[in-house]
């Protein structure tokens, strides 16, 4: 039985229990993030022609993947999970809790929780179940398409939660870290826990390009335009600009 309409209401009134009591801009942030997670995943599952089923799971999952951000700035003020808590555990535990979940067949259940846990991690574990895999890459590549929405609109504007979202580096417009624009030139994965400037921060973010998992996501994220608004807020630099080719001509075949 399709569920959602009271999946969506339950995590509605979660969120806005928050909001209301907060009246935080940085919890209102999340709740928006959630809705767009949402709807780019409900357009690469329908790209996938996933079945009714699949793309009821994916959407469960969108909805649910940052309900522990809520909880996780209310206590401690940020986003930086290595400055808190893990905010998919945190989500995990919300939803052990609730009535709703736990009334969802335990194959819905399983699916839902492992593409939560897994949907921030670096790299994910080999050899999951096929289904699994699946919806742990549609969410891992909805959320990145519209965290690049938001963290380019805030470093192109002076927001109030701008620092938060920004996991708090030093916003120094010429400053970047040598070595985090050769792994993204490489292509290779770069951690959060090794960005000093928010340079580094936007090298990060437009490699993620490179770890979308399916077509369609790179034509979403191109289309977006906001990898072209972050290239063009970088310094000049005869390394960036070398970056800057390379990536210019991937993204023609997206266009």
């Amino acid at each position: 039985m399709n569920n959602f309409q009271m999946h969506l209401t339950y995590f509605e009134n979660y969120a806005n229990s928050y909001i209301n009591k907060h009246h935080d801009a940085c919890l209102t942030l999340k709740k928006e993030h959630t809705f767009y997670v949402l709807e780019n995943a409900i357009t690469i599952a329908q790209d996938l022609k996933l079945t009714d089923q699949e793309l009821y799971i994916t959407k469960l999952i969108a909805l649910y993947h940052d309900l522990g951000r809520f909880y996780q700035y209310s206590k401690y003020k940020t986003f930086a999970d290595r400055l808190s808590e893990n905010h998919a555990y945190i989500a995990i535990k919300l939803l052990k809790k609730n009535e709703f979940f736990l009334k969802e067949h335990k194959d819905i259940q399983k699916q839902v929780l492992c593409a939560i846990i897994l949907h921030n991690v670096a790299v994910l574990p080999q050899k999951l179940n096929k289904n699994y895999l699946l919806q742990c890459n549609i969410i891992r590549d909805a959320d990145k398409i519209d965290i690049l929405r938001v963290m380019a609109h805030h470093f192109t504007h002076s927001l109030p939660e701008k620092d938060s979202v920004l996991l708090h580096v030093k916003d120094e417009p010429n400053q970047f870290t040598p070595h985090i624009l050769q792994q993204a030139i490489n292509k290779e994965i770069i951690k959060y826990t090794d960005l000093k400037f928010a340079n580094d921060f936007k090298l990060l973010l437009i490699g993620w390009f490179y770890t979308l998992n399916f077509s369609i996501s790179k034509k979403l994220m191109v289309k977006s335009n906001m990898l072209n608004i972050l290239l063009q807020s970088l310094p000049q630099h005869r390394d960036i600009d070398t970056f800057k080719e390379m990536l210019q001509k991937d993204f023609i075949v997206y266009s």
